[in-house]
């Protein structure tokens, strides 16, 4: 049963995934020259005045065929929109992270290519192309709530990006919402970024009941994801990729409404954090995974990159110090493109639930 809150009022904005209180947060450490975030804004700044020269390449179909159906295919209609979105994803996050005359320079940027997706892309099609549309292009959405208090981002251009979020980008996420495997968790994270956005309560309300529903239906009694954990050679990075949307649409559900999914425990006493401490034992010791049927893993565990930003962002919440342990030394951590969730991990550190919120 969904227990829906009315929206007495808009969100906080920016909100969402990254809150207001974290972003501030970030800026006053990094103003102080604290490390980890000093180092990690170094290289966000980076990697930012490198993509300023940079044109998107919106498509008005992204079609996208399966991965194992066109690899290279995939690959390139996918690049399109996982690039642009980090370039307008990064040059969002470095807009309000930092004081100086170039911070518009980062938001004309996340405008610019915001608004050419918005205003180009109608539609989604061929056999990835919602799946790759909600893990891709949530990036967007990100984007444009971290810019949202950015004047030089017209009434017009926010007409745009508004009707392109609810007739193409959060139409692609309710398709695949309810999808038992990694698809269902990348299209409730979409869903719930842009509810956020939209002011929708109603909305995010029942993605949070959809995160409890798959808490419950896709983590076994002992941590394991069983949809995940069968994909053979590349199990672990599956179960990785299923993790990070559900934590993500986890931190904007304790951010927007205090409601703690992070300690839920579904009907076999199992949650979140049993999940992840299922996989990282196998991210230590990938050569022990017990569900090979054709061999090593295919994409290693690596703490700088995957799951290491999963690890790092969880670390955060639950101050595991098996998390912190495996990571620490790839610090700072930030991961490019292809998926977005927890890109920035050591820059932006998610805040864990007030130990009073909702369960």
């Amino acid at each position: 049963m969904s227990n829906h809150i009315a929206t007495a009022q808009p969100f906080e904005h920016p909100g969402g995934l990254h809150s207001r209180s974290q972003i501030e947060t970030s800026r006053a450490e990094i103003a102080e020259g604290s490390q980890p975030w000093a180092a990690a804004y170094e290289l966000l700044i980076e990697e930012v005045e490198q993509g300023l020269e940079k044109s998107p390449e919106p498509v008005e179909d992204f079609s996208v065929p399966g991965r194992y159906i066109d690899k290279e295919g995939h690959i390139e209609a996918m690049g399109r929109l996982s690039n642009d979105g980090w370039l307008a994803y990064s040059n969002a996050v470095a807009y309000q992270l930092t004081t100086g005359e170039e911070r518009d320079a980062y938001a004309n940027k996340a405008v610019e290519v915001i608004d050419a997706w918005a205003t180009t892309n109608k539609k989604t099609s061929n056999y990835d192309g919602e799946l790759a549309m909600a893990d891709a292009g949530v990036s967007l959405v990100f984007a444009a709530e971290l810019i949202r208090d950015y004047e030089g981002w017209s009434k017009a251009q926010r007409k745009a990006f508004k009707d392109w979020l609810i007739n193409v980008y959060l139409a692609a996420c309710t398709k695949i919402a309810e999808s038992k495997n990694n698809w269902g968790d990348w299209g409730t994270l979409g869903s719930a970024a842009a509810h956020y956005y939209l002011d929708d309560g109603q909305g995010l309300d029942a993605d949070i009941e959809r995160v409890r529903q798959r808490i419950n239906a896709s983590i076994e009694a002992n941590g394991e994801m069983p949809h995940e954990t069968q994909r053979d050679s590349r199990g672990i990075w599956y179960t990785y990729f299923a993790l990070t949307p559900m934590t993500a649409t986890s931190q904007i559900a304790a951010n927007a409404r205090g409601v703690d999914l992070f300690n839920y425990k579904g009907e076999d006493g199992a949650g979140i954090e049993d999940a992840l401490d299922y996989l990282i034992q196998y991210c230590r010791k990938p050569e022990d995974w017990p569900h090979y049927t054709e061999g090593p893993q295919s994409i290693p565990p690596d703490p700088g990159k995957y799951p290491g930003n999963l690890y790092e962002a969880m670390f955060a919440i639950y101050g595991n110090e098996a998390y912190g342990d495996w990571v620490k030394d790839a610090r700072p951590i930030m991961v490019y493109g292809h998926h977005y969730a927890w890109n920035f991990p050591t820059l932006l550190q998610p805040t864990p639930p007030p130990k009073e919120s909702q369960k």
